[in-house]
This record gives structure tokens, C-alpha cells and sequence, in this order.
């Protein structure tokens, strides 16, 4: 139940017991309970051509793609100089710039990129392939010399 005061008179609220725990969580975080995480590199890094990209994941159980759509749970996918498929959408296969990691690992290394400025972005996605629900993405721009 929530209370809100008008005036001088109290009003009550009854919302569903699931309903109520996602708006507490929302309105007290300001941000997604989940996300996924680049740990390596650190945004504006300048690294030689072999780019090493270590991930994580906060709220989120990272297992390998088995074609199930499970709450909870996802694999990483990167994106590199590439803009993340809209929300709802599978992440498709076979595109240069998108990078599946769909036996669970949290590691991949990018090797021959171009000198200059690249922009990783790492996105979690159920086993099939669509980007999670309320799972915040993170971003990092490096430069590879």
C-alpha cells in the first residue's frame, strides 16, 4: 500500500505486491537494477591492436545461450562501432561489429581493429539473443595506436 497526502486528507494506494517492489526499485535507484559491466579496458584507453575486453554483470546470472527467454538470466554481446539492435529485436548473427559471447564467457579479445577511436558497448541478452529487459548497457570509447 502507499500513502500520499493531499490537502489535509490522507490517500491510500493498493498496488500488486510485484508491482509495488519494481516502482520501489525504480524510484529509489534512478537506474536500472541490472547492467551489464566493461570491466577492461577503462573508457579512453589507448591500446596496441590486440584489445582485450573483460565484462561483467550486476543482478543479471550470466550462463551460456540456450534459446530460452529466462528472467534473470543472459549472455554478453558487444557491439564495436556499431549502434545496439533496438529493443524487443533479436541481436542478429554474422554482422560485422557484433560479437556474440554465447557460451557464457566473460572475455573476448579484438584483434586487428584500426588505428583510431573505436566505441565498445556491451549488452546482455536472454538465450535468444534478445537484449534483456531493464538492463542497462555500458559503453566505452578506446583508442588503439
Amino acid at each position: 500500500m502507499i500513502e500520499s497526502r493531499r490537502g489535509g486528507e490522507t490517500v491510500r494506494y493498493t498496488l500488486p505486491t510485484r508491482f509495488t517492489a519494481l516502482w520501489a526499485v525504480a524510484a529509489c535507484s534512478g537506474e536500472p537494477a541490472a547492467r551489464a559491466v566493461i570491466l577492461q579496458p577503462a573508457d579512453g584507453d589507448t591500446l596496441g591492436t590486440e584489445v582485450r575486453v573483460v565484462l561483467g554483470a550486476e543482478g543479471v546470472e550470466v550462463v551460456a545461450a540456450d534459446g530460452q527467454r529466462v528472467a534473470g538470466r543472459g549472455h554478453h554481446h558487444l557491439f564495436i562501432d556499431t549502434d545496439p539492435t533496438p529493443p524487443g529485436a533479436p541481436i542478429p548473427a554474422g554482422v560485422p561489429g557484433i560479437v556474440h559471447l554465447g557460451t557464457g564467457v566473460g572475455e573476448w579479445t579484438a584483434s586487428g581493429l584500426a588505428p583510431g577511436e573505436h566505441r565498445i558497448i556491451a549488452v546482455l541478452a536472454y538465450g535468444d539473443h534478445t537484449p534483456m529487459e531493464g538492463v542497462a548497457t555500458d559503453t566505452v570509447r578506446v583508442v588503439v595506436r
